[in-house]
């Protein structure tokens, strides 16, 4: 009688604690697989005595979900985010309370690379990639190029400061590697402007990287480029990219500056061995023999995706596939670039078709999250 008088006691104090209700739909015939839920903090912060320490999500079952407040570089707190599955049509329900939160494995991480000529690596429990920093500038490698690369994996840990700690990642020991060549492309899914049916490539490799979320479920980072020559104009470039755990694609958000009232851009990826490729009207999926290996059998095929709804599919242009679309200076453009691996969960080009397609339906149809007031 005691235990059911102390377990009685707990519910209703659970059932007393201030809390917001949340509604989550899936408004179309798609299944949604580990998809983020995103809610503004300052619908959070009208729960009493909430905080980023004490802010819990619960399931329809009253269990706590992993969750991540985040600060966009801020000093203060921004959005609250948490990932759900969700079947064609479906309404799933949520709890946003106060506790004490539980401690999330982290499977969304990136920094810079110091000890690798300024890299910056990011990843997930899927995927991950990095950019090339400053200090490559001046390397015996001296290599300028906005491309980005792309390590394959096939294992859910993280790798990067393994990877970076042993210094030989371009042979596999079990967990993936970089068989990826980058040299100077867009790499596996960066943007230039594209300009008299040229590119117009950076003089430098980006500026400064700052970390504006770190897990975990995302990391973010903010890139800048210093001014380079597009035809004869100065043009400068703030490059944000964020990967959520569970996913194949980055969103991309590029800032262009400069003298110039609309400019096109090229997002995209370079051409290697290609094996397959297609497109719709948004995006491009490709697939192609590992680029930078001794034995491409031995190390499986690389899938590659671009997402940029309202662009044009370009898919053979300089020697890249290309998404093309015009930008006003100032203007953010939001594309989605990912990649997959034959040993690492994309078996062949209809298995990413699918995964193009549901991260398509993500970014333009997402998740619509209802705040249920009673």
């Amino acid at each position: 009688m005691r235990n059911s008088i102390f377990g009685a006691a707990a519910l209703l104090a659970a059932s007393c604690t201030p809390a917001l209700n949340v509604e989550v739909t899936n408004n179309t015939q798609l299944e949604r697989d580990d998809e983020t839920v995103e809610i503004a903090w300052s619908e959070v912060a009208v729960l009493k005595g909430v905080t980023p320490e004490n802010v819990v999500v619960l399931d329809d079952e009253r269990e706590q979900i992993p969750s991540q407040v985040l600060y966009r570089g801020e000093a203060e707190p921004q959005a609250l985010i948490f990932q759900t599955d969700a079947d064609a049509m479906q309404t799933k329900r949520f709890r946003i309370t106060t506790g004490t939160r539980e401690a999330y494995p982290t499977e969304a991480y990136g920094r810079q690379v110091p000890e690798r000529y300024d890299d910056y690596a990011w990843e997930n429990n899927k995927v991950a990639y990095r950019l090339y920093g400053p200090a490559l500038e001046t390397s015996p490698e001296k290599l300028v190029t906005p491309g980005i690369d792309v390590w394959v994996k096939c294992t859910d840990k993280l790798v990067i400061d393994e990877w970076y700690a042993k210094g030989d990642y371009h042979h596999n020991y079990g967990d993936g590697m970089d068989c990826y060549k980058v040299g100077v492309t867009l790499g596996s899914g960066a943007s230039v402007p594209f300009v008299d049916g040229k590119f117009w490539f950076m003089d430098h490799n980006y500026a400064t990287a700052r970390t504006l979320d770190n897990g975990p479920i995302r990391t973010t980072v903010e890139l800048t480029y210093a001014p380079f020559d597009v035809n004869g104009t100065q043009v400068s470039l703030v490059k944000t990219i964020s990967l959520d755990a569970n996913q194949r694609f980055n969103r991309m958000d590029n800032l262009y500056e400069g003298e110039f009232t609309e400019m096109p851009v090229a997002a995209g990826f370079v051409r290697h061995d290609v094996k397959q490729l297609t497109n719709s009207d948004d995006w491009m999926g490709m697939c192609e023999a590992a680029s930078d290996s001794k034995d491409p059998v031995r190390d499986g095929d690389i899938y590659l995706g671009v997402i940029l709804p309202g662009g044009e599919m370009m898919p053979d242009t300089l020697g890249h596939a290309v998404a093309v679309k015009n930008v006003k200076s100032g203007q953010t453009l939001t594309y989605y670039a990912g990649s997959g691996w034959s040993q690492g969960g994309v078996d062949d080009m209809n298995e990413w078709i699918e995964e193009i397609t549901a991260a398509n339906a993500a970014a333009t149809q997402p998740l619509q999250v209802t705040i249920v007031k009673k």
